[in-house]
């Protein structure tokens, strides 16, 4: 790899529990001031790229990402079969931000990987899958939600995604509102980024028609912001018996805090954005009790596995990452690790997913925060 930082074999940062060098990848400063991990490469035979937030207010979601494709790498690496064909990784710190993951993406399709897994958020992937689909190189995305990532006809056969849409997100909450019948008023907050308009928007259209159910609050909130105060009060005067919030792990643990002051007999529930621990971290004793909607988890053995790993549970996009990477992997086997146009028709032709790339059967898993840490609902 020459045109690639090498870092092979190198933990990237300290928080993603790599066990390999101590030594820490490098950062490189960006235009606005913020700092982007340079890209690290881990050796093998073949290689996919992994792009994802490693840096900045979506790290700890961008991680997950990574985790998840790792210990599938890991997984196949250790089969005695993959022997003669090692794969490795090229890691892609976007930043969460579009111009720095374009022009990550142009060093990994100049380093001839066989596929892409990422990004996290949806403008970022929809902007990326630009510059893989003229490379004819398939993406995957394990956390990119928004309906048009997959809903241009153009891009079809090289767009693919794990987890389900912002219309499903809104459809499975408003499904969960309305078989409770303890939920009678509800108060609605997004960020204002597409995903967060989007999941709200099609929560409230779904409950619009039921009259039993009240929208008594729908309003955007300031993201990247410690101090919910003044929104919780204003919540707080609707009496809601229901919160529901569309956004990120940091501004909805900042959230919860303030709502459990201002409104305690209030749930609160949130999305796949907010499933990670720090979520929990960060809202303290106010998180007890939370609704997350989330990707379902992975069988028993990679539960297993990823605990003994990074010695954490699941939560974020392990799960829909993890399976993204296993398709991905059985597609560059099953084309002799070359032709990557052949690859992704591989990936097309999987079962699971539709002919836009959706999965056919999306569902989601609703979990609870208990004793500081994600269970199942019951």
């Amino acid at each position: 790899m020459t045109k690639v930082y090498r870092f092979l074999l190198v933990c990237f940062v300290a928080s993603l529990l790599w066990s390999c060098s101590s030594q820490e990848a490098k950062l490189e400063k960006h235009f606005n001031n913020e700092k982007v991990q340079e890209i690290t490469t881990v050796k093998g035979k073949h290689y996919i790229a992994i792009a994802a937030p490693l840096t900045g207010p979506y790290s700890d979601l961008g991680k997950t990402l990574v985790e998840g494709a790792q210990l599938a790498i890991e997984e196949y690496n250790a089969d005695p079969a993959n022997r003669e064909h090692p794969m490795g990784f090229i890691l892609i710190d976007d930043g969460g931000i579009v111009i720095e993951a374009l022009e990550r993406a142009k060093i990994a399709i100049a380093e001839g990987v066989l596929g892409v897994i990422g990004h996290v958020n949806s403008g970022i992937s929809i902007e990326a899958s630009k510059k893989y689909m003229r490379a004819k190189i398939p993406q995957i995305s394990p956390a990119s939600t928004h309906p048009k990532f997959t809903e241009r006809a153009e891009f079809r056969g090289y767009v693919f995604r794990t987890i389900g849409t912002d219309r499903q997100i809104g459809e499975a909450a408003a499904d969960l509102v309305l078989s409770n019948g303890k939920y009678k008023r509800i108060a609605v907050l997004f960020n204002d980024r597409p995903y967060g308009v989007s999941v709200s928007s099609e929560f409230v259209r779904m409950l619009a028609h039921h009259k039993e159910k009240e929208i008594v609050f729908y309003e955007t909130i300031p993201v990247r912001t410690h101090d919910h105060s003044a929104t919780a009060r204003r919540v707080a005067k609707t009496n809601a018996d229901l919160v529901f919030f569309v956004g990120e792990y940091n501004d909805a643990g900042y959230l919860a805090k303030n709502l459990k002051k201002e409104l305690p007999k209030a749930q609160f529930l949130s999305a796949e954005g907010a499933h990670n621990q720090s979520f929990i971290e960060i809202a303290g004793s106010a998180a007890e009790g939370a609704m997350i909607l989330g990707a379902p988890l992975p069988s028993k053995r990679v539960v297993k596995n990823y605990k003994k790993r990074f010695k954490k549970g699941i939560s974020g996009y392990v799960a829909t990452s993890y399976n993204a990477t296993k398709i991905l992997l059985a597609a560059i086997k099953a084309n002799n690790f070359t032709d990557t146009e052949a690859i992704a028709r591989s990936v097309a032709a999987n079962p699971l997913f539709d002919l836009n790339g959706d999965l056919v059967d999306p569902s989601f898993t609703l979990y609870k925060v208990s004793n500081g840490n994600f269970v199942l609902a019951k």
